[in-house]
This record gives structure tokens, C-alpha cells and sequence, in this order.
């Protein structure tokens, strides 16, 4: 008896797995609706999905691997993350897109030039799969000559291993449009129609990671979503920065806008705040949009601004510009005194605009102090600090690096006194199990800037209960942390999402949460969520 006993136990142990949430379908759904959502993967009956999405719901259906999903008039538009979590573990997350537009399902077969699915009400949002290879999706719309299609694709920044590009042909077959990569690998789509017409948006994809065949590619799991319009369709807002506090007046920058309705003023107490950069949804918006979120209202560059003598005077603050052709430099006038520092850091890339910044300082006599290129990969726009040798007027001048230009090169310049900081960053942030009675590290590492010196402690934060975690000290220059969690052996098993705290001592001074990547070496250029300070831990049974 006591040996059919142990093998049961044998035999239930190697059943037991933690799930695998490979993808959802679909990958989002629209503010009010509800749905049924299927998921792909190793996801057993005894699993659930959990979101940190605000106003979405995921309720079991019955079905196997099948959730009635609803998108409550509480959500707000975004990328967000989906766990599947079980007695045993949690997945790795997958991104849920919470969108404006009404939503359809793609139907195929719409493969063949002129066989393309209508798209008879725009705006819509399509939820499509490329599901074999070869596979090419075509959808029809009708234009009006001189009307602009809009479309955004939401595939990679979903999480979908594709690296998708777009063609638009005309009612013979003819390619009048294509477009491939954005801030990413996902295509966004611009075609102004010479005459009326029905024209194809066709979609197809090549596997991400590349394959040593390069062919179209498909599987269930390369999912995407088409917000396509032919409407007013908003793709930025000028300057890309908001006052965090009071309102801000922004101009709206698109397609098929009225002219007379270009402003737009944004309250700072209805933007969800999340650290310096935040997501805007201004009226025609296709996605979100990404907005620095700064002392107080920005300044504008004035042009032109090319020459050392034409510089826009500035003080410390943010600054709205563009570079407009290839040719144009902008240039700006700081005074300083001998022996002030200053950092200056260009946001382009990182809100979502498509400028190659290079940033550059120059002294009063014209020379050189210092330039900056890209950050590294996770960090794609220029940081420089500077000290000042003489006092005078120092020039900071922001350029193109390939000397490209464009309405839509935009960029928010911000410059001011280096303050002491730290940044806290996530070793891993990939989920977390712990046993009765044992324990499981989580580290963290802490990175002193501008000569930061206040003690500082790490702590984590929403632990469940029976479950105990020391604070630990960060070492005075800082570097890698490491946290131990303990469960009791009486702890009580459950999921749920943790965070690690970075606090000073003096804890009115605040806390910053550590973040960790989640495409890892999958990274290529931004999107809307890329970084999690969500750590899945599960306590077993």
C-alpha cells in the first residue's frame, strides 16, 4: 500500500506542470466589450489567467483554454500583461492590447489579390492570425481620391515571433505602397489615395528570430491586430511632453485632420501616470502615445536655428523641436558659469518618433566639449553632462544622425542640473516558485547616478502571506542585490504578483520600483511595454 502511495505521488508530480502561455487570441479587445478569448500553450484545466490590467476580466467558460474576456468602460487604452498560473507555477507574460476601435475576427481564405476580406465600416481594429507558412492576409477598403488610409500593426510589440510587412495594391494588382519596420518591427501604414478606388492592404511576415530559410512564414501563434482608418487618424502630438501639473496645449500631428481642430489641451490629472514617461490618448488616436511628463509646460524651438548666432535662447526645462529636412540643425543657448553642470538627454525613439538623434555640446568659442549617440539598445536616445570651463553662452545642438528630416522627426530636448538619482533594474523578472519551509533569491541591481550618496534599502513589496523577505542594504556604490524569500512551512500556496522596492533611508524621500526587460534578446527598438516591475510568485502546495 505504502508503495502505490508513493508511486501515485510519483506519478502526480510528473503531471503536474507549470503552464505555458505561448498566445492569446485575440490579443486585445475594445473599451466596453466582451468576448471569448482562447488560449494557446501547455494551459491544463486547473489554470487561470491574471492581468494587471485595470477593468479586464478573464471568466472560464467551460471550455478548454477558453475565458469570456470583458473590457470594462473602466480600462484604459494599452499594452498590458496576461499570466497563466496554475498550483505548480506561472507562465512567462504575454501582452493584452486594450484598443479604442470596434473589433473583427479575420476570415479567411483572403489570400488573393481581389479576394480581399472587406473592411466595409472603418475604423476598425482586425484580430488576425498568419497561420502557415506562406500566408498572406488581404483586406479591401474604398477610397476617396486624395483620402489617406492609416494603418498600425500590432504584432511584435504584442509579442508575436513576426516581423510583419504591409502592401497596398490598387484594383489591377499593382503595388502602390509599402511599409515595413516603425519603432519596431511593426509596420505602420500611410498610403494617400491618387484616385478613387478599391485598394488591398495585404500583411505577411517573416519568422522572428530569423530562420535560415527566408520565406513567409505562419504558425497559430503568430497572431496580429490591424487598426486601419481612412478618418481622422492622430500619429503625434507636438511638443511630446505634458506639465505634470495643469494643463498643457499640444498640437495634434496626423492625417486626415481638420485644420481648425489641430490643438488639443491635456489635464494632467486624468494621465495615468507611470515614472517619467506616460501614455496620452488624444481624440483620433490609433494607439496610445507616449509623452514625456516634465516640471513645466515646454518651450518651443524657433527657427530658424541653424547657426551658432540664431540659437533659441533657453533656461532649464524641456524644449519641443524637430529636424524638418535634411539639412537642419538645431541649435539652442544655455548661459553658464565657470564651474556649472549641466545634463542635457534627447527623447525621440523612446516615445515612439522615428529621430536618429545625435546631441552635441559646444563651449562659448565654438569647440567641441562632448557628444552623444545612442545610450545602448535598451536606452536609444543621448544623454551628455557637461561642466563648464568659462562662463558664456554653450550651445546644445541636436541633429539628425544620418541627416534625415521630416515633420515627423520630433524630439523633446531636456536640460538640467544633474540631481543625484539611482535606478533599480531587475536581474530577472521572469516567474518565481517557492516550496514550504525553503527559499528562492530575486536579485536586483542598483545603479548610482550623479554621485548619489543616501543609504539605501531594498525591500519587496505585496508579499503574500507566510512568505517573509529581509531588507537588504545596497552597497554604497551600488551593484547587484540580493533578496531572499522565505515561506513558512506553513504558508498558505497561492500566486500572485510581487515588486521590489528600492527605498532611501529616510523613506519620505520615496521608493523606485525596479523594472526588468521582457523581450530579452528578442529586443528590436521600442514599443509600448517593455520593461515589467512584476514579479510572479507562486507558493506550492
Amino acid at each position: 500500500m505504502v508503495v502505490f502511495f508513493i508511486a501515485r505521488l510519483l506519478v502526480q508530480a510528473a503531471v503536474a506542470e507549470v503552464p505555458k502561455l505561448e498566445s492569446l487570441f485575440p490579443a486585445g479587445g475594445q473599451i466596453g466589450s466582451s468576448f471569448v478569448l482562447s488560449a494557446s500553450g501547455k494551459i491544463e484545466a486547473d489554470a487561470h489567467l491574471w492581468t494587471d490590467a485595470p477593468g479586464v476580466y478573464f471568466v472560464p467558460n467551460g471550455k478548454k483554454r477558453e475565458w469570456q474576456t470583458t473590457i470594462t468602460s473602466e480600462a484604459r487604452p494599452g499594452l498590458y500583461l496576461v499570466h497563466a498560473s496554475n498550483a505548480d507555477g506561472a507562465s512567462e507574460p504575454r501582452w493584452f492590447s486594450v484598443g479604442a476601435f470596434p473589433e473583427i475576427t479575420e476570415i479567411e481564405p483572403n489570400d488573393e489579390v481581389g479576394k480581399g476580406q472587406p473592411m466595409d465600416k472603418l475604423p476598425v481594429c482586425v484580430n488576425a492570425r498568419l497561420d502557415k507558412g506562406g500566408d498572406m492576409d488581404g483586406y479591401t477598403v474604398k477610397l476617396t481620391a486624395g483620402q489617406t488610409l492609416v494603418g498600425m500593426v500590432e504584432a511584435y510589440s504584442i509579442g508575436s515571433g513576426v516581423d510583419m510587412i504591409a502592401h497596398v495594391v490598387d484594383d489591377q494588382g499593382v503595388r502602390v505602397h509599402t511599409a515595413s519596420d516603425s519603432r519596431n518591427f511593426d509596420p505602420i501604414i500611410v498610403f494617400k489615395a491618387v484616385k478613387a478606388g478599391v485598394y488591398t492592404v495585404q500583411l505577411a511576415g517573416f519568422a522572428h528570430p530569423p530562420l535560415a530559410d527566408v520565406r513567409f512564414a505562419g504558425s497559430a501563434s503568430m497572431i496580429y491586430r490591424l487598426h486601419l482608418t481612412n478618418g481622422p487618424a492622430v500619429t503625434q502630438i507636438y511638443p511630446s511632453t505634458i506639465a505634470a501639473t495643469g494643463k498643457t496645449e499640444v498640437e495634434l500631428v496626423g492625417h486626415n485632420l481638420d485644420p481648425k481642430k489641430l490643438k488639443h489641451t491635456f489635464d494632467a490629472a486624468q494621465i495615468r501616470r507611470d515614472g517619467d514617461v506616460s501614455l496620452v490618448t488624444p481624440p483620433g488616436f490609433l494607439l496610445p502615445l507616449q509623452a514625456l511628463i516634465a516640471a513645466k509646460p515646454a518651450l518651443i524651438e524657433k527657427e530658424p536655428n541653424n547657426a551658432k548666432e540664431q540659437a533659441t535662447p533657453v533656461q532649464a526645462g524641456a524644449i519641443g523641436g524637430r529636424i524638418s529636412d535634411k539639412a537642419d540643425v538645431d541649435r539652442f543657448a544655455i548661459m553658464m558659469k565657470k564651474g556649472d553642470k549641466l545634463q542635457s538627454r534627447v527623447l525621440s525613439k523612446r516615445l515612439g518618433l522615428p529621430l536618429d538623434a545625435l546631441l552635441k555640446i559646444e563651449g562659448p568659442d565654438g569647440k567641441l566639449i562632448t557628444s552623444a549617440d545612442d545610450q545602448s539598445e535598451q536606452m536609444p536616445d543621448p544623454v551628455a553632462v557637461w561642466t563648464a570651463a568659462v562662463e558664456g553662452l554653450h550651445q546644445v545642438i541636436v541633429e539628425d544622425l544620418f541627416h534625415q528630416g521630416g515633420g515627423d522627426k520630433a524630439y523633446v530636448l531636456e536640460i538640467m542640473p544633474p540631481v543625484p538619482a539611482y535606478e533599480a533594474t531587475l536581474v530577472d523578472a521572469k516567474p518565481v516558485t517557492l516550496s514550504l519551509g525553503k527559499t528562492v533569491s530575486v536579485k536586483t541591481t542598483v545603479k548610482m547616478l550623479n554621485v548619489f550618496k543616501e543609504p539605501l534599502v531594498v525591500r519587496v513589496a505585496n508579499l503574500p502571506p507566510g512568505v517573509h523577505a529581509a531588507e537588504v542594504p545596497v552597497p554604497e556604490k551600488g551593484g547587484e542585490v540580493e533578496i531572499k524569500l522565505q515561506a513558512a512551512s506553513n504558508a498558505p500556496p497561492g500566486g500572485q504578483a510581487i515588486q521590489i522596492g528600492v527605498w532611501t533611508k529616510a523613506e519620505a524621500a520615496g521608493m523606485q520600483t525596479a523594472k526588468g526587460p521582457l523581450r530579452g534578446e528578442s529586443l528590436r527598438g521600442t514599443s509600448l511595454l517593455d520593461g515589467s516591475s512584476q514579479i510572479w510568485l507562486t507558493v506550492k502546495p
